[in-house]
């Protein structure tokens, strides 16, 4: 497996108002639009003095550098130096490289591999509707200060949530945590995941107590889920889908792009056919936001991993899911360094104890 796939940069409406600069797989990149609305994905680094160029504006659809007014297109070719005459030729070592960029369902996905793109698209929308209105929040992005592969695993352990969610969704929650299922995809690149109905103990999903319980309740159509489950595919990200009584669902989609070793780009979008009105996202946006605050406490709480020959990782069943998802996401990993390609990996994953 090669670092040629699709990731997610961001949301489309990031786009609309100015230049926005992110640190992609340990590269900064600028994204912005040209004057005719179309997205472009350039290297930040201005190749004149170094400047950032995600701090600079479009001018007649280049972005423009902020330290000499430098132009530069779509394509990543410096088209304007203002310090010489128009008529003086501009050198091709004037430029910063372009990275493809596509569009789809409101999300911003980059190519920074050296393969072909032409024959790869971006995850398709995993979002079945069959007819039904459904409403789409995408959340702020969130950089975690993390490593790709332990953000991952965080997003399906469940055990974490009655602790560092008190007062959110892990109000009233059962800290037990049910035996899961896991069914890794035919091509070893994805996982889909349920309560193992063969497990020795059973755990009912509650509706969140508390001010969250109630707003949820009255305002948000929340009821306890009657199934759900979870997917992971190394090219598309983590999901959680929620199904209700009267037929209508959460699904939760979280794209995690390393942003380097350290640090991790966190995009959470929502589709939801329970409550599609205004009120609903109001109530969604400051749940959620919070939960991304309460979240941001999981990091400090994590010390770096011990020396050789000092207390091990020690992992239990309630990490069984985690485990599964982040054994794909460092083989794709392992894949990628093999083509010479180096990607964020630092804590290696720890067997179930017995």
């Amino acid at each position: 497996m090669k670092l040629d796939t699709w990731h997610c940069a961001g949301w489309s409406r990031e786009l609309d108002a100015a230049p926005i600069g992110r640190k992609l797989l340990g590269h900064h990149v600028v994204l912005f639009r040209d004057e005719n609305g179309t997205a472009h994905a350039l290297g930040a680094r201005c190749p004149h003095r170094g400047a950032d160029l995600a701090r600079g504006t479009v001018v007649d659809g280049c972005i423009q550098c902020p330290f000499h007014g430098w132009r530069f297109d779509g394509g990543g070719q410096c088209v304007r130096v203002p310090s010489q005459p128009e008529r003086m030729k501009i050198s091709s070592l004037a430029r910063v490289p372009a990275y493809p960029l596509q569009e789809r369902k409101g999300a911003v996905w980059i190519w920074m591999g050296d393969g072909e793109t032409q024959s790869s698209e971006p995850p398709p929308d995993p979002v079945a509707l069959r007819g039904r209105h459904a409403r789409r929040l995408f959340f702020d992005p969130r950089l975690i200060d993390a490593p790709s592969a332990n953000v991952l695993e965080n997003f399906f352990d469940k055990a974490h949530v009655p602790f560092i969610h008190a007062g959110t969704f892990g109000s009233d929650q059962d800290p037990l945590v049910a035996r899961q299922r896991v069914t890794i995809d035919a091509d070893g690149r994805g996982l889909r995941a349920e309560d193992d109905p063969e497990a020795p103990w059973r755990v009912q999903p509650k509706v969140p107590g508390g001010v969250i319980g109630v707003l949820g309740r009255l305002f948000f159509g929340l009821r306890t889920p009657v199934a759900q489950h979870t997917r992971f595919a190394v090219d598309a990200g983590a999901q959680l889908y929620m199904q209700y009584p009267n037929d209508t669902f959460d699904l939760f989609l979280a794209r995690m792009t390393p942003a380097d070793e350290a640090h991790t780009w966190l995009f959470v979008e929502s589709v939801r056919t329970r409550a599609p009105h205004v009120i609903g996202d109001w109530i969604q946006q400051r749940a959620i936001r919070k939960v991304f605050d309460e979240g941001a406490r999981e990091t400090s709480l994590i010390l770096d991993p011990a020396p050789d020959g000092e207390t091990p990782a020690v992992s239990v069943e309630s990490d069984r899911l985690g485990l599964a998802a982040r054994k794909l996401y460092e083989r794709w990993i392992d894949g990628a360094a093999a083509s010479g390609v180096v990607l964020p990996r630092r804590q290696s994953a720890c067997p179930l104890a017995e």
